[in-house]
């Protein structure tokens, strides 16, 4: 990238930004002024480039360095360095070798030595006095930071107090810690700042700003160090020998000439000197600590760069541990929260409603980051934080099911689904499970656009600054920061693996939760079949047995009405006559369950007359009504309704049977009616002794039976079931008001969208 005419200031007019992932920084043919370099060629050690300062470190202008052996350029000071460079490793940067004075000259320099492209680079810097004890205080210093830093719990604590030590260490008026997104694009997550100094904290970057050869060149180093940004560079000048083919590779170089873009940007910041540790973890650049100098060029000692280089290490190795630890207890949370919600879905009936459930969205809120969470069965949709309104959601939803098998992730929805830009507040981000393919269920998490995340900065519409001076534009860190929003509209902050992992698998165990229940309820189908096949036999058996014994009851009381009727009394052939009636009715109520039992359809309902069904009901405690005097009210009609005439008598036999039995006043009655409403709720009243509270949802129960200590109750407590399970069956409900000893009301209703037919 060539400089322009505006004295080093990049401009709108001289640089092109999406250039900068092309520039080929590591050749930039020159240096920084405050060192000077040779190249050696390890072939026959003679000099094939120098810089055009050389004279002023080694006592030899470039015309008689380049081209000469180096023993003759150096003399016996670097017969003695042979060894040295053959015992050391050359190849992941330079290595401080020797700190020599040549030529006789009482000036000192550092020597650094390191390996690249077949050549050995030799970089020479001014060796400064340390004042006595410096370097022990410096030990200590640097100790004492480690100690603290190590003892911070948390990635943002580490980082606050890495940027104050730091800042503190170097003299440096602002230190920054900086974080790189996959995409390149960065944040300022921690800073110390001189106070008068414009904060950034918090700042977005796109990625233009630290492109990817910048990125490359600072992983390969521990410290970069720009003592002076208004430097001039120095050329490094080449001997014209068919051994120099191309330019040097400066990747590693310390006194590397930086990128105009780099310094440009720099002063327009008002930056004057810069110190640049990396962050890596797991071999990969994480981010960066970022020391600024405003007040003045600033150059740092080769001891205090040691040192520095020490702690940039240490750091990526506490940052890694601490992030980590963070990462586990999040995979911890995560995993706690993922048991409760299958064991809340492996206690449910319904998968599909127990995910739309409070309970579970909140599970499901904690188990991943997101702005918003989803959960679609069914056809019906339940939400947790900030989702689309309902019908953009419908269109959402409906749009990854026909994507989403069985993970859709993405941080650009609307690239995808071009409608999505509408709803890209809420769901610029999509992170997406169907746990089981062949139903329409669907949870999603959310996340907004990343400008939604951040605080405002600086107009998107006017990403550089005109000058008030010159009438140039220039660049500067919040003209950055409105480009990058430019650049994330419509994108949220992308997911992590262990995200899209913890998702897959919650899936997962979704799908095995259905799987085995539909194995468990596959396997009581098959035992219920073979039970139900078993009862069915036994169902005709008793039947027939009991319909033979109800003919032979029917035969002999017919043949004793024939042969003897003429001495019967009028009460006896009362009697008679109800007894042929039960046995018919009886015979019907058989042959309706048989029918029922064997899985017959509706086609024996009918339209009931409920006051005749009463009748019939009542006929057969005639005698007892009459011995104990009890009052049977019938305050209005019943009309009709739709059913099974033998089955709704059943009902009224049951209920009558039991205020009868269940009495034990003076003066007893029943009665028998019906209230408005939809449906009607038929009653069978009675003044008793009534049923406690706690007995009054298992006196519904097969068996169960209230006995009071002084009532002696007949029967086997199925009377009440078998009621329960007829109402049921003609789409109604029963239960009971009733306070003990003072009565009992047994509501219940026939055909809920019927309506009473007064006959």
């Amino acid at each position: 990238m060539n400089e322009a005419d505006s004295g080093g200031i990049v401009t709108a007019r001289n640089v092109d930004l999406s250039s900068c992932d092309r520039e080929l920084v590591q050749y930039p043919e020159a240096i920084q002024p405050h060192g000077a370099m040779l190249t050696v060629d390890e072939q026959s050690d003679r000099v094939l480039h120098a810089s055009a300062n050389c004279a002023a470190f080694i006592g030899k202008p470039p015309e008689a360095v380049i081209g000469a052996p180096i023993a003759a350029v150096l003399g016996s000071g670097w017969r003695e360095l042979i060894g040295s460079l053959r015992r050391m490793p050359l190849d992941s940067g330079p290595v401080n070798i020797a700190r020599e004075s040549f030529l006789g000259s009482d000036q000192g320099w550092h020597l650094f030595a390191h390996r690249c492209g077949g050549l050995i680079i030799l970089e020479f810097e001014n060796a400064e006095p340390e004042a006595a004890g410096a370097t022990s205080n410096l030990y200590s210093a640097v100790r004492a930071d480690l100690a603290a830093l190590q003892a911070t719990e948390g990635v943002q604590a580490f980082f606050d107090l890495a940027v104050e030590r730091i800042r503190a260490f170097t003299g440096y008026d602002r230190v920054m810690a900086y974080r790189f997104a996959e995409d390149g694009s960065g944040q300022v997550i921690a800073e110390a700042r001189r106070e008068d100094l414009e904060p950034y904290l918090g700042l977005h970057y796109p990625a233009s700003d630290i492109p990817a050869p910048a990125r490359r060149l600072f992983a390969l180093s521990w410290v970069r160090h720009l003592p002076d940004v208004g430097y001039t560079p120095v050329p490094l000048l080449a001997a014209k020998s068919p051994l120099v083919t191309g330019p040097v590779d400066m990747s590693f170089a310390s006194l590397r000439s930086v990128s105009v873009m780099y310094t440009g940007y720099l002063k327009n910041m008002g930056v004057q000197s810069t110190l640049v540790m990396p962050l890596v973890k797991e071999g990969r650049l994480w981010g960066l600590i970022s020391a600024m100098h405003h007040a003045a060029p600033r150059h740092i000692s080769h001891q205090m760069r040691m040192a520095a280089e020490f702690l940039a290490h240490t750091l990526s190795l506490l940052m890694s541990a601490k992030e980590d630890a963070e990462q586990f207890e999040r995979i911890s949370a995560r995993k706690a929260s993922a048991e409760a919600l299958t064991r809340l879905l492996d206690s449910e009936a319904d998968i599909g409603a127990a995910l739309r459930s409070a309970g579970a969205l909140d599970l499901l809120s904690t188990l991943i980051d997101a702005g918003g969470v989803v959960v679609q069965t069914g056809g019906e949709a339940a939400t947790r934080g900030e989702a689309p309104a309902a019908a953009p959601l419908r269109e959402l939803t409906n749009w990854l099911l026909e994507r989403a098998g069985p993970v859709f992730a993405t941080d650009r929805l609307p690239t995808h689904d071009p409608a999505a830009q509408a709803i890209a507040s809420q769901a610029s981000g999509v992170l997406a499970v169907r746990p089981m393919p062949d139903q329409p269920i669907l949870i999603a998490w959310l996340r907004p656009e990343q400008i939604e995340d951040v605080q405002w900065a600086g107009d998107p519409h006017k990403p550089v600054e005109i000058s008030d001076a010159d009438g140039m534009q220039r660049l500067r860190p919040r003209n950055s920061f409105a480009l990058w929003k430019e650049s994330v509209q419509g994108r949220a902050v992308p997911w992590r693996d262990d995200e899209k992992d913890a998702a897959t698998r919650l899936a997962a165990a979704i799908a095995e939760i259905a799987a085995a229940r539909k194995g468990r309820i596959e396997r009581i189908n098959r035992a219920l079949e073979a039970s139900h096949s078993e009862l069915s036999r036994y169902t005709d058996v008793a039947s027939a047995e009991l319909k033979e014994h109800l003919r032979g009851i029917h035969h002999l009381t017919t043949s004793l009405r024939r042969r003897h009727g003429e001495v019967l009394d009028e009460e006896g052939r009362q009697q008679v006559a109800t007894i042929l009636k039960l046995t018919q009715r009886m015979d019907a109520l058989v042959d309706a369950l048989l029918d029922r039992s064997r899985g017959g359809s509706d086609s024996a309902a009918e339209t009931v007359d409920l006051d005749a069904v009463v009748d019939d009901a009542l006929a057969p405690f005639a005698r007892r009504i009459a011995e104990d005097r009890i009052e049977v009210r019938r305050p209005m009609r019943l009309g009709t309704v739709h059913g099974h005439r033998e089955w709704i008598g059943e009902v009224f036999a049951n209920l009558i049977g039991n205020a009868i039995k269940y009495n034990d006043k003076p003066e007893r009655w029943i009665e028998i009616g019906v209230e408005d409403g939809t449906p009607p709720r038929y009653y069978v009243r009675d003044n008793g002794i009534g049923i406690a509270e706690t007995d009054q949802q298992l006196v519904f129960q097969m068996f169960h039976r209230v006995d009071q200590p002084e009532q002696k109750a007949e029967g086997a407590g199925v009377g009440l079931a078998m009621t329960r399970r007829i109402v049921a069956h003609h789409g109604g409900r029963i239960w009971v008001q009733s306070r003990l000893g003072e009565g009992a009301t047994f509501y219940f209703t026939l055909a809920p969208d019927g309506e009473r037919r007064d006959a």
